[in-house]
């Protein structure tokens, strides 16, 4: 059973992902200036010190600020801090859009094949099994199970590590939550999933024989083949959404 300060402790954090998930899905524009902090805590049932507590949250993730004279007000999205995992819960309210997907892609093709080829030439003892590891748990794994979509996660978040690079390192935590979401779509996209393992084992070999080219090329071709996988799983969830709105009105959409 818990005790009263770790539910105490939950309260801020809970009326931080309310109001976090109102900014990012644009409920609350850039600019809106929020109740006052009593308000607020009102409305969530918690103290006025753990309400700012929850402002403080939000504040750290660069989506709001308070002054004296204004009050807390939701900063411009161009000032968030887009990779916190968080955040990006929020944004995808547990299901990416198609501009997610091409946004993230756009980004892991910016860092991913060249981190492999850094990987390639750099990568401990340690390094190099820890890639390993999660390539065989995904290899092992039902493709369809929770412990696939992990596995997948941390197959590439362990070649971010293996770069030696502390900057590259620390993408690794920000992108579990975008790549756990997008892979659980790619999962249900009904296209061969044994297909995705040899894209994995391509890259893992590239890295384990020191070929940064063939490495990078790899990883091209995994992305390639995992964006289009992960579009295919957007347009049979919407097709299902369809379906749904049909059967709920009798075979009629209005």
């Amino acid at each position: 059973m818990e005790d009263a300060q770790t539910i105490e402790g939950r309260r801020p954090m809970g009326a931080a992902e309310s109001i976090g998930r109102r900014i990012v899905t644009g409920a609350l524009s850039p600019g809106t200036t929020l109740p006052t902090l009593d308000l607020l805590a009102g409305e969530f049932s918690i103290s006025r010190l753990s309400m700012r507590e929850a402002i403080k949250l939000l504040a750290g993730k660069g989506l709001v600020s308070s002054t004296p004279r204004r009050g807390t007000v939701v900063r411009p999205r161009h000032e968030w801090s887009r990779l916190d995992p968080q955040v990006l819960n929020w944004q995808v309210g547990g299901e990416p859009t198609a501009a997610f997907v091409r946004d993230l892609f756009e980004l892991r093709r910016m860092i991913e094949p060249e981190a492999a080829a850094l990987a390639s030439q750099r990568a401990t003892r340690e390094g190099l099994a820890e890639i390993g590891q999660a390539f065989a748990l995904m290899a092992a794994a039902d493709a369809q199970a929770p412990q696939s979509v992990r596995a997948d996660v941390a197959f590439h978040q362990a070649i971010l590590k293996a770069t030696g690079n502390e900057f590259i390192a620390a993408l690794a935590p920000t992108i579990d939550a975008s790549l756990t979401l997008v892979f659980e779509v790619q999962r249900g996209a009904g296209r061969d999933l044994r297909n995705f393992i040899p894209g994995h084992e391509a890259v893992l070999v590239a890295i384990r024989r020191g070929d940064d080219a063939a490495a990078r090329h790899a990883v091209h071709a995994l992305l390639a083949r995992s964006e289009a996988d992960a579009m295919d799983g957007l347009r049979l969830l919407d097709g299902r959404k369809v379906n749904d709105v049909r059967a709920a009105k009798g075979g009629q959409l209005a």
